[in-house]
């Protein structure tokens, strides 16, 4: 008998695995026939859009850390890092009543520069102002990305004095 307690184990085991194929062979075949509808799922989670093309509709949003006095505006100049094509944007009325969150929208011109975009600088204008020098910082991660053929850009030229004189 002194092998008793060593197969009274083995058969504990046995039974312990085999109540546990049993209960885990219906997970395992829930989980392969929900795995398709799970990547599904996972392709239609909502992100930001920040690839866009020329002549595509751009919404993005302002919020602002004090409210924006009455009467007071902002214009946000968005243009490519890597070349100045600047596309003014203003913020227009307020989407909140504490005059602090703004949502901005534009058309990007047909012929937008490729590349990455952000926002080159936000002019505050104060109540009455028709011109200024005062700008809103703004944060640095705010990007898209332009699509579109490469345009070529001239980058230099050469000036020479054309006599009048005959």
């Amino acid at each position: 008998m002194p092998h008793a307690p060593k197969l009274h184990r083995l058969n504990c085991l046995s039974g312990v695995l085999g109540l546990l194929s049993i209960c885990a062979a219906p997970a395992i075949s829930i989980a392969q026939a929900q795995a398709p509808d799970v990547n599904l799922t996972s392709a239609h989670v909502e992100i930001p859009n920040d690839h866009f093309h020329g002549g595509s509709d751009l919404t993005f949003k302002i919020e602002l850390n004090e409210p924006l006095p009455e009467g007071a505006r902002f214009d946000v100049r968005l243009s490519p890092v890597g070349v100045d094509q600047e596309i003014p944007v203003s913020s227009g009325e307020p989407a909140n009543k504490e005059r602090t969150e703004f949502i901005l929208k534009t058309k990007l011109p047909e012929k937008a520069a490729p590349g990455e975009w952000h926002i080159k600088v936000v002019w505050l204008f104060l109540p009455g102002a028709s011109w200024t020098s005062n700008t809103l910082a703004t944060n640095a991660d705010f990007r898209f990305v332009v699509e579109g053929p490469k345009i070529e850009i001239p980058t230099k030229a050469t000036a020479t004095l054309v006599s009048d004189h005959r």
